[in-house]
């Protein structure tokens, strides 16, 4: 119970009773914290419901009500707790009180400290819960509302006892109404049940409160949400629409005064429990109704409120499930399940599409979350005037929009013709581009979530492809994707069982010939001999986080590595190890180097980080406060796959790397054309003016390499010198070739 704030709670004024001998009506209070009894009889104390001051009694959990219901009589309403001693322990009383019991008079009210808590709409049905709160809500004024009503009910049941068959025909009439979920499904069957209790034939009205809306500039109107007899062609249609001047003064006298009315002719009844909502049942009798008839009715119009707020809940829940809150579009789940009801039908030509608004979180980070909250509501509003009632709009992700319906529907051309427009959004104009992909359902898995899912996947290459074309879905992509996915697991489980292998290739000194180090590539030996690229599992490494991973094990190979070959004389060896964009912008890479090289006692020049150009590209600043701190470590730092990018001179010379690589594209080319070595040429001579030695790869004839001593390049490493091969063949290679390591 919430005891906070002035408007939340007033503590009732105490004043004495007026006697043990007054009847009382008897509340059993049934909580396992002390601390609700207190508040609850605090809050009540020396208040009078109907007549008569309330007595208090008190349970602290389920077995101790149970016992307590047993011997004593005359409990008007227990105060409920849901969760005791376990989670549905006071459904368990419920149940015990209504089927073991045999209690079906005494008022039972849920109360729960869990506001998302909340029971299903058979529980309150078969259990005969007469309200559920929770206890923050139940402040003292909701309180004795609560039990005002409560209490009334249990009054108007005990009175009725003499009238079995209107007891029956209630209880089997709310269970029948219970099962209906809209609120005009409800009105309708309310009003069945209303003229068979009272016998009268079919007849009457329903009004329900409008609620405002923009357009109605907060004006809220009466609506006709259910009748019967010759009103039927009334549904749907404002109260004033009407024609019948005596009914509607009844209706508006009722709803003014909030009271039900009774006429000679005809009845109309007040119903005021709807969470902040109001609804009128006018029904016409033409007869007065009796007392028995009158106490039916207000028992029945109980259940009626009841009945209405717990539909008006349904129905918000429904929202919050399938209709998302911003656009008012139906979201994934309800997408999902669309493509799950045409996906049982015969499939014909139908299409799902799906649009992906480019760039969106740089205009959430740009201009903040509202001006993105209104472009994605704009975007919505300009997609509808498109969408045929065959085709269904929909929101399934943060900036993604799904369309389903059949192909000729569609529109597609003026649908993407209407993004050229720029989008007004507060005092922005946005020009919005989108990306998208459409699958043939026929194409697709015949499950909703696996269409949406073949169709992400094709989101996903267009997203990558970045030339603005509709990217349309094949189940080969599919294929594709479950093999990446198969790989990626392959990867993590050869990673963790050290199933990878290490190649090393060397780097020779051209003028000399002798050895300067070698490359360190990861290799991935398959059990029938073959291997895995590194072109396939690379990337795939990186895009899942695990070239984290791969690069520990990576580096700490190569250092056991560098102490064998020092074991056998091959001291000053130098392994250049590949180092990844992602790895590169980690925070942990400066300390892992330091902290294995430690580790291992080995000097720390023995091993050369080598980044692409494209990666010493990004983020310029960050680049070169890196290979700084690199550098202070003792570690050299390359620049591999150089001439593929556009670094300038100023940057490459702030840069301070010890090598440039040339790539091995520019040699394979050399001794072809009009002036073949032009590019490697030009990467050589900028080497040498900036003090960095030059390395060219993929040097695989002597030719080329004549060549590239004539423009002076330091260094060289192919298949001309030497394959990529493991460690032991390779050291002896170098131990029976003589050939010599260069200091």
């Amino acid at each position: 119970m919430s005891l906070g704030g002035q408007d939340e709670l007033a503590f009732a004024a105490e004043h004495s009773g007026t006697g043990q001998a007054q009847r009382c009506w008897r509340i059993l209070i049934v909580d396992d914290e002390p601390d609700v009894h207190q508040a609850t009889t605090f809050a009540l104390k020396g208040e009078i419901i109907l007549d008569r001051p309330l007595e208090f009694l008190h349970a602290y959990n389920g077995d101790e009500a149970l016992q307590l219901l047993s011997r004593e009589s005359d409990i008007a309403v227990v105060l409920l707790d849901v969760v005791m001693q376990g989670d549905e322990d006071g459904l368990t009383v419920a149940r015990a009180i209504r089927q073991q019991l045999n209690l079906n008079e005494i008022r039972i009210v849920l109360r729960t400290g869990h506001p998302g808590y909340a029971p299903e709409y058979r529980v309150i049905r078969d259990f005969g819960i007469n309200d559920y709160k929770t206890k923050s809500e139940l402040t003292q004024i909701r309180l004795q509302t609560t039990l005002t009503t409560a209490i009334r009910s249990y009054q108007q049941l005990k009175a009725m006892n003499t009238s079995r068959r209107g007891l029956e025909m209630i209880v089997e009439a709310s269970s029948t109404l219970f099962e209906r979920r809209s609120p005009e499904s409800f009105a309708s069957g309310a009003l069945i049940q209303l003229a068979a209790l009272l016998g009268l034939p079919p007849g009457g009205l329903i009004c329900m409160r409008q609620p405002a809306t923009p357009a109605r500039r907060h004006k809220c109107e009466w609506m006709i949400a259910s009748a019967a007899g010759d009103m039927q062609r009334l549904i749907g249609k404002p109260l004033t629409e009407l024609d019948d001047a005596i009914v509607v003064n009844a209706i508006e006298h009722a709803l003014r005064s909030r009271s039900s009315l009774y006429d000679d002719r005809f009845l109309v009844l007040y119903l005021n429990r709807m969470r902040d909502q109001e609804a009128a049942v006018y029904l016409p009798t033409q007869q007065a109704l009796s007392d028995e008839d009158r106490q039916l009715l207000e028992v029945f119009c109980a259940n009626l409120a009841i009945g209405f707020e717990n539909v008006a809940l349904f129905r918000q829940l429904q929202e919050l499930a399938y209709i998302d809150p911003l656009t008012h579009l139906p979201n994934r789940t309800q997408f999902v399940s669309q493509l799950d009801r045409i996906l049982k039908q015969p499939v014909g030509n139908e299409l799902v599409l799906m649009l992906d608004v480019a760039h969106f979180s740089q205009i959430n980070d740009a201009l903040g979350h509202l001006i993105g909250d209104q472009l994605l509501q704009s975007v919505a509003q300009r997609l509808r005037p498109f969408i045929a009632p065959t085709v269904t709009l929909a929101r399934v992700g943060v900036d993604v929009f799904g369309l389903v319906g059949p192909l000729p529907d569609m529109q597609l051309g003026a649908l993407f013709e209407s993004f050229e427009r720029p989008f007004a959004v507060a005092s922005h104009r946005l020009r919005v581009q989108v990306v998208s992909a459409a699958a043939h359902l026929a194409d697709t898995e015949p499950t909703g979530i696996g269409c949406l899912k073949d169709v992400t996947i094709a989101l996903n290459q267009a997203k990558r492809a970045e030339d603005g074309k509709l990217m349309w879905y094949s189940p080969a992509m599919s294929r594709a994707s479950r093999q990446r996915l198969d790989l990626l697991h392959d990867l993590e489980s050869a990673i963790r069982q050290r199933q990878l292998t290490v190649y090393y290739q060397p780097q020779i000194e051209l003028d000399s010939g002798a050895i300067v180090g070698v490359e360190a590539l990861v290799r991935w030996p398959q059990p029938d001999g073959s291997f895995i690229p590194p072109d396939r599992f690379i990337p795939l490494a990186e895009q899942s986080g695990l070239i984290i991973e791969l690069g520990t094990w990576l580096l700490d190979t190569v250092c056991q590595q560098l102490i064998a070959w020092r074991d056998a004389g091959l001291s000053e060896l130098r392994v250049a190890i590949n180092v990844s964009m992602v790895q590169f912008n980690h925070e942990g890479l400066i300390d892992l180097l330091g902290d294995t090289l430690e580790r291992y006692h080995l000097p720390h020049e023995l091993i050369e980080v080598e980044i692409t150009e494209s990666v010493a590209m990004t983020r310029p600043e960050d680049v070169i406060a890196k290979i700084a701190r690199l550098k202070a470590l003792g570690v050299s730092v390359a620049i591999d796959d150089f001439g593929t990018g556009f670094s300038s001179l100023a940057y490459l010379q702030k840069l301070g790397a010890d090598r440039l690589k040339i790539d091995r594209a520019f040699i394979r080319d050399m001794g072809l054309g009009e002036n073949p070595y032009s590019i490697a040429e030009m990467v050589i001579n900028l080497g040498h003016k900036l003090g960095i030695k030059v390395i060219a790869e993929g040097v695989e004839s002597p030719a080329q390499a004549t060549l590239l001593r004539s423009l002076g390049c330091d260094e060289a490493q192919g298949y001309l010198f030497a394959k990529p091969s493991p460690p032991s063949p390779l050291t002896h290679w170098f131990l029976e070739t003589g050939m010599q390591v260069a200091v």
